[in-house]
């Protein structure tokens, strides 16, 4: 598992997941976005930033808010370069047939789930 290797909970692997993907953001947006309680995802964050994984910086449109920045991508990043490898090894035996039919497959699944 990703989180434990790293001893980050699943939890804040979530909030990290979220803010590598789609930017800062306030906690509250935060919450919203991971389905976690306001109280809760306080508790990731302080866990998140004394880990050096984001920090708290002033919201530039509005000065009574603070928005949770992501500290470094290479370092997000290498939560799954044993993964990445992994499944690069399996892709790089397949036929071109193989591998289209399994793009096939997963945007059929994607397509489906944004019904």
């Amino acid at each position: 598992m990703v989180a434990e290797s790293v001893h980050l909970k699943e939890g804040d692997l979530t909030v990290l997941e979220v803010l590598h993907r789609e930017g800062p953001q306030t906690p509250t947006a935060l919450a919203r976005r991971t389905s976690t309680h306001v109280a809760t995802m306080t508790g990731i964050l302080t866990r998140l930033e004394k880990q050096g994984w984001i920090e708290r910086r002033p919201d530039a449109n509005d000065r009574r808010s603070i928005r949770i920045h992501p500290t470094s991508v290479e370092r997000f990043d290498t939560l799954y370069a044993d993964s990445i490898a992994q499944l690069r090894a399996v892709f790089e035996r397949w036929s071109p047939e193989q591998a289209q039919a399994f793009l096939d497959s997963v945007t059929d699944v994607a397509q489906a789930l944004e019904a």
